[in-house]
């Protein structure tokens, strides 16, 4: 999947610079503070000059590298469904273990193109047991810091955690989104028939082939609540309004497609509906043993209530008039406006709309 390459990608450039940054602090601490109670040798000459500079950039490039191949062969559902705390150490195992090969193309480099064989075999005669003993713990630590960032990161949602970490939402502010909520139908009836632990799988498969979409779509997942997602867009993206239907849809038809596999597997097909509104919001971060980042305001309230009218409409996804406004004139898709209505707990009627994929005669 291209999105899921994407994310990859950006994994990829977050180790090579996570591990080139972990080596130059390991070179402030351990060896340009200890330069000097070191004598004239080579390694003084080698932490001296451009030869350590370049090892250290080529690590974590080549770290880079390696974390795109891991994750990218690591993507298969079987794996991305282990444990967390299973998932951090195999692919710290894999990253060490790859590392050891990176440090030997590195040290090839070397030998070819920047020091003489003598010269290596000069620095290596300096490595002590406790210095390679070091470099090797501090090297196992910081693998295991950074899986633990990306998993963090995957587990909290694209754009939250640097949000959370820089304290971003610390203090409540305003801002103008768009929202989709997606709820299952029938859910009630297939939870009985499958019972609890099947339909959590269910559920969980059903999410898995959402998250394509969420990516392509580059939605921000907001929570989940059972068999229900929240996604939501900064309505500053003037996208973001067709990127929420176009998840919709894309979702539907990702789901028609494997239709025959989700029968055969649960004797059940999963089918979504979905309200979108757009509106401001407040946004700030909640709890204290466990922190979150929370919105609050209108539009999830109506994007809930339009959510609640499908049904009642006989449609699968219907929209808000200010959603309308921005994806009226997108070619792929065609509105109908199903009337003014009074939405449950409010006192203003919103324009609702129903939202389709445009046919070719349309």
């Amino acid at each position: 999947m291209k999105a899921l390459r994407r994310i990859v990608l950006e994994e990829a450039v977050i180790g090579a610079v996570f591990l080139t940054g972990g080596w130059y602090v390991y070179y402030l601490i351990a060896i340009w503070g200890l330069l000097d109670h070191l004598d004239g040798g080579g390694l003084r000459v080698y932490a001296l000059g451009p030869g350590i500079h370049i090892e250290m950039v080529l690590s974590g490039l080549g770290l880079g590298v390696l974390l795109a191949v891991v994750n990218h062969v690591s993507e298969v559902p079987v794996l991305r469904q282990k444990p967390f705390g299973q998932i951090i150490l195999m692919k710290a195992g894999l990253y060490l273990m790859g590392l050891l090969v990176v440090g030997l193309v590195i040290h090839a480099i070397f030998l070819l193109f920047v020091f003489s064989w003598e010269e290596v075999q000069g620095l290596w005669a300096l490595m002590s047991p406790r210095l390679l003993i070091t470099l090797a713990a501090w090297m196992a630590l910081n693998l295991l810091a950074l899986t633990f960032l990306l998993e963090v990161r995957r587990k909290v949602g694209p754009g939250n955690l640097s949000a959370l970490l820089t304290g971003k939402y610390h203090r409540p502010r305003e801002e103008e989104r768009v929202f989709l909520f997606l709820d299952l139908r029938g859910s009630t009836a297939i939870a009985e028939r499958l019972g609890h632990a099947r339909y959590s799988q269910f559920i969980r498969h059903c999410f898995h082939d959402l998250t394509e979409f969420v990516l392509i779509h580059r939605a921000q997942i907001y929570q989940f609540v059972g068999d229900e997602v929240v996604l939501t867009w900064p309505a500053g993206n003037v996208d973001a309004g067709k990127h929420s239907v176009e998840t919709f849809f894309g979702f539907q038809e990702r789901l028609s497609e494997k239709r025959d596999w989700y029968e055969e597997e649960f004797g059940a097909a999963p089918e979504f509906r979905g309200g979108v509104e757009r509106g401001v919001v407040t946004a700030t971060e909640v709890g204290d043993i466990k922190r979150e980042i929370a919105f609050h305001g209108d539009a999830l309230n109506i994007a809930a209530r339009l959510l609640e009218l499908c049904p009642e409409y006989e449609r699968s996804v219907l929209v808000s008039g200010r959603v309308q406004e921005t994806i009226a004139d997108e070619p792929g898709l065609s509105t109908d406006l199903q009337g003014k209505i009074t939405l449950r707990g409010k006192t203003e009627p919103v324009a609702v709309y129903g939202v389709e994929r445009a046919t070719a005669s349309t």
